[in-house]
């Protein structure tokens, strides 16, 4: 599995097929997903054709990204651009306000290993006059 963020698509213990970006986390609790913009996919069959049915992965949730343990995820695979594009796609309809993701790598400040060794220099320099 990539290190870095990517589009995948899941398949979970739960039978839920879903599509998001996803980040991998290894760290002394265990190994982690980060799902950004999740949403679940329904296959449907509607006048002998077979479609894809889409609709948020949390129905009820402000949240935008979600935490998730390996142990609850059967697999995950990269998805092609095709299938990038109907994520895409289908967020503008789920989410209208939510801004098109960019293309990887397009804006990506940093990894998640450099975010925590910013945040802990920082907690360790407040502490410091505590």
């Amino acid at each position: 599995m990539p290190e870095e963020d990517f589009l995948g698509a899941l398949k979970m213990i739960s039978g839920e097929e879903v599509l998001s970006r996803v980040t991998s986390i290894n760290d002394e609790n265990g190994h982690y997903l980060v799902l950004d913009s999740p949403i679940l996919v329904e296959e449907v069959t509607v006048a002998d054709r077979v479609g894809a049915k889409v609709s948020p992965w949390m129905k009820f949730s402000k949240e935008r990204s979600f935490i998730v343990p390996m142990d609850r995820v059967i697999t995950v695979v990269e998805v092609d651009a095709e299938v990038e594009a109907f994520y895409e796609m289908s967020i503008q309809k789920i989410d209208p306000e939510k801004e098109k993701t960019p293309p990887r790598n397009q804006g990506r400040v940093g990894s998640v290993e450099e975010s925590r060794a910013i945040l802990e220099s920082i907690f360790k320099r407040n502490n410091k006059w505590s």
